[in-house]
């Protein structure tokens, strides 16, 4: 900017001093006029869709592995109600748009209505999936893998495991939205740390068409770096949590702390409501 606009100017005018103020380029005044947020331009459909397959029951002690990776588009895996299960387990990239529900053995009935939150009471009813300390998430997936569903399970570390990210939805370092998982949903789960014990966080989003709802992520924390219910660093969106309770020691959400590994990479179209 010239010394021109940045002077004051001083005129005398029938004996009065006329002062005129610092003249200020347009766009140095643009840049001061912040621009609200824009709303999402995607919204997520997470709306229950009637299977059309056939069903896998996974009893206590049955290998889920191989019934995530014998399941196909429009299937239905149950798990034993009140059974353990030790992951990993790595959700396959399937052919196919249909989706795979994975839920809880009890009936409906036993769960929440679709919309209405699933509490810890709930814990009764629901299979466990468990994972030990350094072994990655308890769920995970492979690249491009999508269109899977979570209804009515528990996820937690095993007793002393420290779980950085207990549902690894993408491992954040991908480097094209080609390898990333898309349209997954946790519908009314339980996913949690033990008390007393470190544990880093509940799901990591890093993928599209991404979605949270009507579940408890509880007992996130650590002494010696920040937790978080949700985080995600490496995915475009859109996102979508709404109805849960996210307790964490750090961030109960967070978009960011560490640079994407897909060039220009910005995380849009949130929705985040009803959450406390």
């Amino acid at each position: 900017m010239g010394s021109s606009a940045r002077r004051a100017l001083t005129l005398l005018v029938g004996g009065l001093a006329v002062v005129s103020l610092p003249l200020l380029p347009t766009a140095m005044i643009a840049r001061a006029e912040a621009l609200p947020p824009e709303l999402p331009r995607v919204f997520l459909d997470t709306a229950l869709v009637a299977p059309t397959g056939q069903t896998i029951a996974v009893p206590a002690g049955g290998n889920l592995q191989a019934a995530l990776d014998a399941a196909q588009p429009g299937d239905v895996i149950t798990l034993q109600a009140g059974a353990t299960f030790q992951g990993p387990f790595t959700l396959p990239n399937k052919a196919g748009a249909g989706w795979i529900t994975v839920r809880t053995s009890a009936p409906d009935s036993s769960l929440p209505a679709p919309g209405t939150r699933a509490t810890p009471a709930h814990a009764a009813v629901m299979p466990k999936v468990v994972v030990a300390g350094n072994a990655g998430g308890a769920i995970r997936t492979a690249a491009g893998a999508h269109h899977f569903r979570f209804v009515g399970l528990e996820v937690n570390p095993l007793a002393g495991a420290l779980a950085y990210s207990l549902i690894e939805l993408g491992t954040g370092s991908e480097t094209s939205e080609t390898l990333l998982p898309h349209d997954i949903v946790i519908d009314r789960c339980y996913v949690h740390g033990n008390p007393g014990e470190a544990s880093g966080r509940g799901v990591a989003f890093n993928g599209k068409s991404l979605a949270v709802i009507d579940s408890t992520l509880a007992d996130f924390k650590d002494q010696d770096f920040d937790t978080q219910a949700i985080m995600g660093w490496n995915g475009p969106g859109p996102f979508k949590i709404v109805n849960n309770y996210l307790e964490a020691a750090g961030e109960n959400v967070m978009f960011g702390g560490a640079d994407p590994s897909i060039a220009n990479l910005v995380p849009s179209d949130i929705e985040i409501r009803g959450n406390h």
